[in-house]
């Protein structure tokens, strides 16, 4: 894997990668069980074959977040804003696999978090988690059956979230990550400033400076740390290293672990450019 340490970027391109961050970065990468990849450069979706061909899926969508069904379908959002009022519109599309591409949730008013009532991220049985920031920040669950549960959460702005397999949820907020139990109305610090493991090599805002996780075959959970461009891994202990690292001029916003434990990492450059990358467990690397 990735490792060394990275030297602490020309404040230039610190000042330039804080621009390209202003807004909400993509953080997935998929992958359906015929090994097609997905991910977003906020302008379109992307598709990297099982050769590694590489092709757009979706045209001309703001997608930060990705989901894939158990039918491989792939739902994303597109998220816009009124030129000349600024007023934020998103709506949910879904592609199936024979190429059709519907909307779940047509065009309307507001970021999708106004809603909660569609969540990219789902457990093994079929739990639906969103992230809600109005009306004070939440973790709501919504089950297969249609019943609601809402956890708080004491920060003032969640990132994302993941559910592990021990039954819990665990969400990036600001440098911290919370942990929700189902079992308690009010989430707690799991970590706190966890990006004090990376260098601090980026100036972003606390709500940047955690961004994707994901988890491995094991049931480990990694963090992109942008601000510290690296990977954070934590183990079933608790204890967190640094995974793996980004390039100078990189930083990591998403991944995931492939079946055959490849690490693909969503990388953001200095520029504003979107990339992933294969990093195969011999350490041989590919760059799409």
């Amino acid at each position: 894997m990735r490792t060394g340490s990275i030297a602490v970027f020309a404040a230039v391109a610190v000042l330039s990668l804080a621009k390209a961050v202003a807004a909400h970065p993509p953080v997935s990468v998929v992958m359906d069980s015929r090994g097609f990849v997905y991910y977003s450069d906020l302008q379109n979706v992307w598709r990297i074959s099982p050769t590694g061909t590489r092709t757009i899926a979706v045209i001309g969508v703001h997608t930060h977040q990705l989901y894939l069904d158990a039918e491989n379908r792939l739902y994303g959002e597109d998220a816009t804003n009124d030129d000349a009022t600024g007023q934020p519109y998103h709506r949910v599309w879904r592609l199936d696999p024979d190429g059709t591409l519907t909307d779940v949730i047509p065009i309307r008013a507001g970021y999708l978090w106004d809603y909660g009532d569609f969540g990219f991220v789902h457990d093994r049985m079929g739990v639906a988690y969103v992230l809600q920031h109005s009306g004070g920040p939440a973790l709501v669950r919504v089950g297969a059956t249609g019943k609601v549960t809402r956890t708080t959460l004491p920060r003032p702005e969640p990132g994302f979230a993941l559910p592990t397999p021990d039954g819990r949820v665990v969400i990036t907020a600001g440098r911290d990550l919370l942990r929700a139990d189902t079992r308690r109305e009010i989430a707690t610090v799991w970590k706190a400033n966890l990006s004090r493991l990376t260098p601090r090599v980026v100036e972003v805002e606390d709500r940047h400076a955690l961004l994707g996780l994901w988890l491995d075959r094991e049931g480990r959970v990694y963090v992109a740390s942008y601000a510290g461009a690296a990977v954070i891994r934590i183990d079933h202990d608790g204890n967190e290293s640094v995974f793996a690292r980004s390039p100078e001029g990189w930083a990591p916003s998403g991944g995931m672990v492939g079946p055959d434990e490849s690490l693909w990492l969503l990388e953001l450059s200095l520029t504003g450019q979107v990339r992933v990358s294969r990093v195969m467990t011999d350490g041989t690397e590919r760059v799409y």
